[in-house]
């Protein structure tokens, strides 16, 4: 396979999150008072002092805001009374993109940076985002402040703008996904909340989740929404209560910028009790049929979102599935629905010029990468842990194929992304296709080579497994 290099300038997220420590961590006593922890804030130039205590906390001026000034706390009061504790904490080796992250998944602005067991500094969001003016946590901070009547009717624009921003700075695109993904969770989280405040407690425990490229945290650019939810019991009260608030999702989503799924998967058509779903699962698996199978596949990327439901046992059920081999075969057969754009003598095949990346190099390597983990029975939802578990089992395909095709995804989704950011700034229509006399020699060149690979990689396992007899 060809390998597609860029050169990376050197950006914050890309960088080990140590190279963005500057100053030694500021320690104070459990028993210092708000005030003196404001004073060596200040002193220090620093929005945090970690608190040596066991096991340790932190204080930062936001806390000092909302939870002393706000509170009309005196200010002789302990920072122990106010700090948080247990500590998030990221290791000093690890990009400063997983920072990032962790922040925006946990709404947190200061991050403790350890070292060999030892904190040696602490990362805040302004050190993350210095150079950026799309600034993804204040984008978080804001989603929290969200009810019904104010949901963020510009996020699509808004995501735009930070993927533009990421992009540029020499993210990579499934880095960005991951991002964007841990925003739309975040704003589906809120919504959800929003509308069970306005229709009352739920009657029962509940889970909304994601699907597709949400669920496995593959999502850039606003897409069509795939979702459901999942509910405890079966009562006539619950089943009105969690078709009003699904409505209610959904409403919230559309006007934030998520249009329809055009294939209904969406919680409005999907709200069902857990032992429904359970039921759907093991018949999806134990009496696999082509076409079921085929619209059924994103529900195994499946990802809560909100609730409290465990939906452990339909993780059980999906784990199982390594010991049917019908069901396999069936995934595998439906993976060959999705054909790379390869013709005759090998010849690429265009519409005008323009190849549909989704359809023919990333949703290949999606259903493989589904199929071959599931044969494992793994739980991992992401297309390269998927593909990591599916080259140690060996059982669908070698390591040597699994990485093949995990060096693929990253050139296909990257293309498709400049893509996208391009249609967008000239406002035309997002969608998933690359004009041909847009890439660089070489590009077209990897292209090529890859949908090829990916081509025979399919005949090669139809051959293996059989898949013709299921036709």
């Amino acid at each position: 396979m060809a390998n597609h290099t860029t050169t990376q300038p050197d950006y914050s997220l890309i960088q080990p999150i140590k190279n963005l420590v500057k100053i030694a961590p500021v320690f104070v006593a459990p028993n210092v008072t708000v005030a003196e922890a404001a004073r060596q804030m200040q002193r220090a130039h620093v929005g945090s002092v970690l608190v040596a205590a066991e096991p340790p906390g932190i204080v930062t001026d936001r806390d000092l805001r909302g939870r002393v000034l706000a509170a009309n706390m005196p200010l002789e009061t302990p920072v122990i009374h106010v700090m948080t504790r247990p500590l998030k904490t990221i290791d000093s080796a690890a990009p400063a993109f997983t920072a990032l992250r962790l922040m925006i998944d946990e709404n947190i602005h200061h991050l403790p940076v350890v070292e060999r067991g030892k904190i040696v500094g602490v990362i805040s969001a302004t050190d993350l985002l210095l150079h950026q003016t799309n600034n993804p946590i204040y984008l978080r901070g804001i989603i929290d402040t969200l009810d019904e009547a104010t949901v963020i009717d510009n996020y699509a624009s808004e995501i735009g703008s930070l993927t533009e921003t990421l992009f540029q700075g020499g993210l990579g695109a499934l880095q960005i996904s991951q991002i964007v993904s841990s925003l739309n969770d975040a704003l589906a989280k809120r919504i959800v909340q929003s509308a069970e405040h306005n229709l009352g407690p739920a009657p029962a425990a509940y889970a909304w989740i994601v699907l597709g490229s949400e669920g496995r945290l593959e999502q850039t650019l606003l897409t069509d929404q795939d979702n459901a939810l999942v509910f405890e019991g079966g009562t006539e009260k619950s089943r009105a209560y969690f078709e009003a608030l699904s409505k209610r999702v959904i409403d919230g989503l559309i006007k934030a910028g998520f249009p329809p799924c055009p294939g209904g998967f969406m919680a409005t058509n999907w709200c069902k009790p857990l032992a429904d779903w359970q039921q759907l699962f093991e018949k999806w698996i134990k009496l696999p049929e082509p076409q079921a199978l085929l619209d059924a596949a994103i529900f195994f990327d499946f990802r809560v979102v909100a609730g409290s439901l465990s939906l452990k046992s339909l993780d059980e059920i999906i784990s199982a599935a390594t010991s049917e081999r019908r069901f396999l075969s069936h995934m595998l057969y439906g993976a060959m629905a999705f054909n790379p754009p390869i013709g005759f003598f090998n010849r690429l095949r265009s519409e005008h010029g323009r190849i549909d990346l989704k359809m023919g190099g990333i949703a290949p390597i999606v259903a493989l990468a589904r199929a071959a983990a599931l044969a494992a029975g793994s739980s991992e939802r992401s297309t390269l842990e998927r593909l990591r578990v599916a080259g140690t089992s060996g059982i669908v395909f070698d390591r040597e194929i699994a990485q093949a095709l995990a060096e693929m995804l990253p050139f296909f989704l990257r293309l498709r992304l400049r893509a996208q950011l391009t249609a967008r700034k000239n406002r035309q229509p997002i969608d998933n296709r690359v004009g041909l006399a847009d890439l660089s020699l070489l590009e077209r060149r990897n292209l090529k080579q890859n949908l090829v690979e990916i081509k025979q990689i399919q005949e090669n396992l139809r051959a293996v497994w059989r898949l013709d007899r299921l036709g």
